[in-house]
């Protein structure tokens, strides 16, 4: 389910919800705060937030209602999201991120997307649920599930994977110097922001993040270096063009496959849900059938 345009897809989403936020607290407030001052003119919340209103109302407002109504209608049918897709789907994104721990997750989610591990989770729930319903009158064989895994099962298969940080320097002599106090304990990172050249990398310590092994980003010099590396070792300087590089490998992951068990029931929804008409069809029928009423004028 995830993928790219999801991702942006969902972080628009978001922004729509942080709108609607705004709004809920301006309501909720007494005080006339100034949202802005230029020069001697005060733009005021009230102006700000009515801005907002006129420009993104309408569409603020029916994905608020589109959530209530999928949660309210999973929950009268007794669907639920499975947590561990919910986990799967998490994952997934977290590797886009190139994240190693929980806390850098958080924390580039928060600066690129501007949300919380717990909101992307709620939205991954709403998108299964949806996903769900959708497609809960449509029947999908085990056999024709089971043809389509076959036909892409390397969608299913991950390669080895490595995390790196690097350090690149001019000079093969400058490198054995960098290597030799890597040996006498000096921090990767400290060094590669102190003297590696590599514009792209040295700022954030060097930090390649995840690549799956050989992957062409590295020429095969780097990757016939790195293939002998254990975790938390560095490699001995690589001539890379007309640079010399030193990796550090900081952990590995084996390669995996997803058994045909593991995926068959996402798999049957994506199928299915190919299937069905489009979701503004969808969501209208759930909104009559939970019943929704609008009040006051909203514009579009």
């Amino acid at each position: 389910m995830t993928n790219g345009k999801g991702l942006w897809a969902f972080i628009g989403a978001l922004v729509l919800l942080l709108l609607a936020v705004t709004w809920a607290w301006y309501q909720s407030s007494g005080k006339l705060q100034p949202a802005a001052i230029v020069g001697d003119v005060t733009i005021s919340e009230a102006e700000y937030v009515s801005a907002l209103k006129q420009k993104f109302g309408k569409q603020v407002l029916d994905d608020l209602v589109n959530r209530e109504v999928v949660f309210q209608e999973a929950k009268r049918l007794g669907i639920s999201a499975d947590p561990k897709q919910i986990e799967q789907e998490l994952a997934q994104i977290r590797d886009s991120y190139g994240s190693q721990t929980d806390s850098e997750f958080e924390q580039a989610l928060q600066k690129q997307a501007g949300t919380t591990v717990d909101a992307l989770k709620q939205e991954i729930t709403y998108q299964i649920l949806l996903q769900t319903l959708a497609t809960r009158d449509i029947a999908i064989s085990d056999d024709e599930v089971l043809k389509v895994y076959e036909s892409r099962a390397e969608r299913y298969s991950r390669p080895k994977q490595v995390r790196l940080r690097q350090i690149a320097v001019a000079s093969q002599k400058e490198a054995e110097q960098v290597l030799a106090e890597l040996r006498q304990g000096a921090n990767f990172q400290t060094l590669a922001k102190e003297r590696s050249i590599d514009s792209r990398t040295a700022a954030i310590g060097g930090d390649l993040g995840w690549l799956s092994v050989r992957d062409h980003q590295l020429p095969d010099e780097a990757w016939n270096a790195i293939e002998k590396l254990k975790a938390k070792d560095n490699s001995e300087p690589v001539k890379v063009d007309d640079n010399y590089v030193i990796y550090h490998l900081e952990q590995s992951r084996e390669a995996t496959q997803r058994s045909f068990e593991e995926v068959k029931e996402e798999l049957r929804r994506e199928i299915a849900f190919a299937q069905v008409e489009s979701l503004d069809t969808v969501l209208a029928r759930l909104r009559e059938s939970v019943g929704v009423q609008l009040f006051g004028q909203m514009p579009h």
